[in-house]
């Protein structure tokens, strides 16, 4: 007994110690930024879903690219749970140094606070945004195990069922449960959501049948598709997917509504010094203009953007009103 109290003694020292230190970090860090010596240590990147997903791979090419010109590591940690809550949660509570990045996006910072009501964070005061980094079509997958090949044959079936078609997601209130809710409402099907813990398990649920359909990333699934696995419908970007030209955009299916730009951007947390945010801006900009990390980017199905940290922050802006439009509009509830 008297060996845990002292070990819960040193851990509460310990806290306490970091606690005091931290202003101190801070303030060691602007200065640093100012010199332009920052970083003087790793830094980390915070990616709120699991390991595999589409923004695990983005931020792990950022980081490789990022260590090599700022000659410090760069890590991913990887902080999965509640649809990407609990990592992005983690972000806005991190300290305002600049040795904490983490990965934000369109879900994260403008679908769920829209859909939550009890958000733990706020998507503007709680955020410095450093850049828009890419986007990524969210594609339309279902299993091979129904009688459906193509978008329409795919309304056709889910209309006819007596009961629900069961929708896999990442989590409630991800863009997936909520682009399937979207398009539920124009095709006029009833959907099921069936929330999975990661994109792994989901995957393999859909490809056995477990469930009916998925919205999510292409990088998740066209080795699949490739494979006879799964079975691509549409994707909602503005084009076809490079290398499937047989795949519709929503748009061009009758469903134009479908069609908004899926982002995902990298931030600090707010009160990060502004010599540091500029570093870090300056530097992710630079890593994006690499004709090989665009070129890895984009075989991982994204389109690479590259913004400046007021663009990033007036796209947040906007795309919180626009998403609570939409909410109010559909009736869409977590």
């Amino acid at each position: 007994m008297q060996a845990q109290l002292n070990c819960t003694r040193r851990q509460v020292l310990k806290d306490i110690s970091l606690i005091v230190l931290a202003p101190a970090a801070s303030a060691a860090s602007a200065a640093a930024a100012a010199d332009g010596k920052f970083p003087l240590r790793p830094i980390r990147i915070i990616v709120p879903f699991a390991p595999g997903a589409s923004t695990d791979f983005l931020a792990r090419v950022i980081a490789d690219r990022l260590a090599l010109q700022m000659e410090q590591p760069v890590t991913v940690e990887n902080r999965p749970g509640a649809g990407g809550i609990m990592g992005t949660q983690q972000l806005a509570r991190s300290a305002s140094d600049g040795y904490t990045i983490g990965i934000c996006s369109l879900a994260t910072l403008a679908m769920v606070p829209t859909t939550l009501k009890d958000a733990p964070y706020d998507s503007v005061r709680d955020f410095a945004p450093l850049s828009a980094v890419a986007s990524n079509d969210m594609v339309l997958a279902t299993t091979p195990h129904i009688p459906a090949t193509t978008l329409r044959e795919f309304v056709a079936w889910a209309s006819a069922q007596q009961s629900a078609a069961f929708l896999g997601t990442q989590g409630a209130g991800t863009s997936g449960h909520f682009a399937g809710f979207m398009f539920g409402k124009a095709a006029k099907i009833r959907f099921e959501p069936v929330h999975y813990k990661n994109v792994g398990e989901l995957i393999t649920g859909v490809m056995a049948g477990d469930v009916h359909a998925y919205f999510g990333a292409p990088s998740t699934v066209l080795s699949h598709v490739s494979s006879g696995k799964l079975r691509l419908l549409a994707t909602n970007g503005s084009s076809r997917l490079p290398g499937h030209p047989n795949v519709p955009t929503f748009g061009e299916a009758g469903f134009p509504d479908m069609q908004y730009l899926n982002w995902v951007g990298l931030a600090a947390p707010s009160k990060t010094p502004p010599e540091v945010l500029a570093k870090l801006s300056a530097e992710i900009l630079k890593a994006l203009s690499v004709p090989q990390v665009r070129a890895r980017l984009e075989e991982g199905g994204f389109r690479v953007i590259g913004s400046r940290p007021e663009e990033l922050s007036n796209l947040i802006r906007n795309d919180v009103a626009f998403w609570t439009d939409i909410v109010k509009t559909t009736g869409f509830k977590v």
